[in-house]
């Protein structure tokens, strides 16, 4: 909870203890995964995306080797083939096999050396050794590159190819319950390094100065990495933040941050004012506030996203405030912070239990996100260590 400086409340951890993860099952969705293979019919699945990779393997990499998980011209890509029965196998180079070896959850893993051998031969190679080159297999196509898909077709004529990108993203979208308290434990990282940071915020001091103590404190409190912005009122610049604009008494500043803990991403918005607030101030946020939890009611089994996000932009023109941006909210979960189902003009996506979406329904500069476990019941907070009843302000 970010306490007003003059309360003098000790705080306690907010961290909660990571979840012990033992087995494939314990995050995979595994029901979703059977019901994907009767669905497109197919004997296994091979995915060489980020989020589905980290998803259903564990394997997180960090900076450099990271990139090679979704850009689609690498020549170090890491596959994971899921047959239908039996065990799994990941498909990494010699030089990401210690960082895969350490945090995946697969036991059976195939290397190739970088730089040196093809890695869709590595791939054809582990299919066929599977006795899979004959078969239906679901690939996340949208992940492959142009030409290396055609490459991998060439070495493997006899499979029937199924493409299973959206499937795999359903798939994804449901939580189980460890996934749910490792999203939780990232949200509770990113909120105490906010928390920890806006308390010594004094006017004076440049975005850029901030930004830099909230991603350090981040890492510190055990993120893998964190992006993000942090943008005061006076920066008219839209997502212009990290910049040399310093911060005056009377500012809001917003943020909207991404950090990642096991692969595991947290998005939360929060506000600051720099300085105390004037009474007019916390009024116009406490409407904001009940905006926000009008908007976080929306969340229900069987809401369509385009629906969700109409009816939070009418919500805001009814009230005579300014309507927000393209997006009002998207799903969380591995590698990638926005994912499906999307909070946007025309989305189809359906709400579902299970799911976890950071909802932000953001007018001008107010911007509060927060990520929300749907549930038959209502939506719960899953990120529910900031105190959002008061508008937190610095000295």
């Amino acid at each position: 909870m970010c306490q007003n400086p003059t309360t003098g409340v000790e705080e306690t951890d907010i961290t909660p203890a990571e979840p012990a993860v033992d087995a494939l099952t314990d995050v995979v969705n595994v029901g979703g995964l059977r019901e994907l293979f009767r669905a497109l019919e197919v004997e296994a699945l091979v995915c060489r995306g980020g989020m589905n990779v980290m998803y259903l393997s564990g394997i997180a990499m960090p900076g450099t080797l990271g990139r090679h998980l979704d850009l689609a011209e690498t020549a170090r890509e890491t596959f994971v083939v899921w047959p239908a029965g039996g065990d799994p196998v990941g498909v990494v180079s010699d030089i990401a096999s210690e960082v895969a070896r350490t945090t995946s959850r697969i036991r059976n893993l195939r290397t190739y050396r970088d730089y040196v051998e093809n890695p869709e031969v590595a791939l054809a190679e582990t299919i066929r050794e599977l006795s899979l080159d004959r078969s239906r297999v679901g690939f996340d196509q949208g992940w492959f590159g142009a030409r290396r898909w055609s490459a991998l077709r060439r070495l493997l004529p006899g499979v029937d190819c199924v493409d299973a990108t959206d499937e795999l993203d359903a798939v994804r979208a449901i939580k189980t319950p460890t996934e749910v308290e490792l999203l939780r434990r990232a949200a509770a990282i990113l909120d105490r390094a906010l928390t920890d940071v806006f308390r010594d915020v004094l006017p004076g001091q440049s975005e850029r100065h901030v930004h830099a103590a909230v991603s350090a404190r981040a890492l510190e409190l055990g993120a893998g990495t964190v992006h993000g912005i942090l943008q005061s009122s006076s920066n008219q610049v839209l997502y212009g933040g990290e910049s040399d604009v310093r911060l005056a008494a009377g500012d809001m500043v917003r943020t909207d941050y991404v950090a990642y803990v096991d692969g595991y991403a947290a998005n939360l918005s929060r506000l600051l004012h720099v300085g105390r607030p004037s009474e007019d101030i916390k009024r116009v946020y406490a409407t904001y506030l009940g905006m926000y939890r009008e908007a976080v009611g929306l969340l229900r089994p069987g809401a369509r996203g385009g629906d969700v996000h109409r009816s939070i932009r009418a919500m805001f023109e009814r009230r005579g405030w300014q309507p927000g941006p393209a997006i009002s909210g998207h799903g969380v979960g591995v590698w990638f912070h926005q994912q499906y189902p999307m909070l946007v003009e025309g989305s189809a996506d359906v709400l579902e239990s299970g799911m976890v979406l950071a909802i932000e329904p953001i007018s001008g500069h107010w911007h509060l996100q927060d990520e929300y476990l749907i549930t038959d019941r209502g939506p719960l907070r899953i990120s529910d260590t900031f105190d959002l009843d008061h508008l937190p302000w610095a000295a």
